[in-house]
């Protein structure tokens, strides 16, 4: 039931951001700002195959482990570049509301995928050690330079 509630609350606050943002006239620069993010979550959605995407965040038993292309950057690249995308909507107009379903739909991403991490991690042995490696919602910066 908790992983209906994820799926149902992460498009909820999502359409919240997307319909109440401002969209007459048309921001041309809050679109080319967010479109990062929607390209990364689909280059993500590519990246599994576009018929094997599913919203429900447990694997099944044809999941496959993808880490390469968006997810050799972060494990969560679809979560991620939502994130990103209504981050660039929510101004204008600038609400206390609309910046709490951001901050709700964040919550709902990472609790989603730390549920999702635990399952990956059950099904596929490799799982935690690409977790060490590769950013969950952000890159991680090693620091190390390469010589």
């Amino acid at each position: 039931m908790i992983l209906w509630f994820f799926v149902v609350a992460q498009f909820a606050f999502a359409a919240a951001i997307v319909l109440s943002a401002q969209w007459d006239p048309l921001p041309w620069l809050q679109l080319a700002l967010a479109a990062p993010g929607i390209a990364l979550a689909i280059s993500a959605w590519v990246a599994v195959g576009l018929r094997k995407v599913r919203v429900h965040p447990n694997p099944t038993e044809k999941t496959r482990l993808v880490t390469s292309g968006p997810y050799s950057i972060v494990r969560h690249p679809m979560y991620s570049g939502l994130l990103w995308f209504t981050f660039m909507l929510l101004v204008p107009p600038v609400s206390v509301w609309r910046v709490a379903a951001w901050f709700a739909l964040l919550a709902v991403l990472m609790a989603k995928a730390n549920y999702e991490e635990n399952a990956m991690s059950a099904r596929f042995p490799q799982y935690p050690h690409y977790m060490k490696e590769v950013g969950g919602l952000v890159p991680k910066f090693s620091g190390k330079t390469q010589n």
